[in-house]
């Protein structure tokens, strides 16, 4: 056989077997679909509307917070304040004067108890601007009536001395300005005493001491 004759051969036999592969192919069942008959409209998706929300008001803020109130004890603390400086009042400025502070019973001061008052506490005068300025220089002396719980009954002032700036003289005067002597009584009528004895019993007594300005 040629090889013509053979090239024939072989494509009669492929024409029969592609036949034969159409004709006993397996057709699909009755009512199903193939990938082209699926209509894809059919199918909706309902997609529902969104709702948007608004807060209508904002929250109430949170309660403040309750501060304890403290329950009072009933104690009673009791402290002695001591004032250094005192301010100025209205005085005489003059030798004649005399305060009267804590009064005392009616019996009459002791002259010369045995033993007399004595100084527990102190307070300093507040020196005017005014006796700064001109650099007085002086003495004042108290006199001091004390009574049975050691406050300051009367003071009174009984001598003032006056130094000379230049020659250092002093003199006795009768007024010394400045607001010194009233800074001095105010002053005085706030020391406190251990009281005078006398025969073993508490007494009213005087004493005396000096308020010193400019040394």
């Amino acid at each position: 056989m040629s090889y013509r004759h053979r090239m024939m051969a072989c494509v009669i036999i492929a024409e029969v077997i592609a036949l034969g592969f159409f004709n006993f192919w397996p057709t699909p069942e009755d009512g199903s679909k193939t990938y082209q008959d699926i209509n894809f409209s059919d199918d909706v998706v309902a997609i529902e509307d969104v709702v948007m929300t608004r807060q209508q008001s904002q929250p109430p803020p949170p309660p403040t917070p309750q501060v304890p109130i403290p329950e009072p004890n009933d104690k009673v603390i009791e402290e002695e304040i001591k004032l250094d400086e005192i301010n100025d009042t209205e005085f005489s400025d003059s030798l004649s004067t005399s305060i009267t502070g804590s009064m005392g019973d009616s019996e009459k001061p002791v002259t010369n108890p045995q033993r007399g008052p004595s100084v527990i506490r102190i307070v300093e005068p507040t020196v005017p601007e005014a006796a700064k300025k001109a650099n007085v220089k002086a003495e004042i002396w108290v006199s001091f009536l004390v009574n049975e719980e050691g406050l300051v009954e009367e003071a009174s002032i009984s001598q003032i001395k006056l130094y000379d700036q230049e020659t250092g003289n002093v003199r006795n005067v009768q007024t010394i300005g400045y607001g010194l002597a009233d800074a001095t009584i105010n002053a005085a009528l706030q020391w406190k005493f251990r009281p005078a004895k006398n025969d073993g019993k508490i007494v009213r007594a005087y004493t005396r001491h000096i308020f010193t300005f400019g040394f």
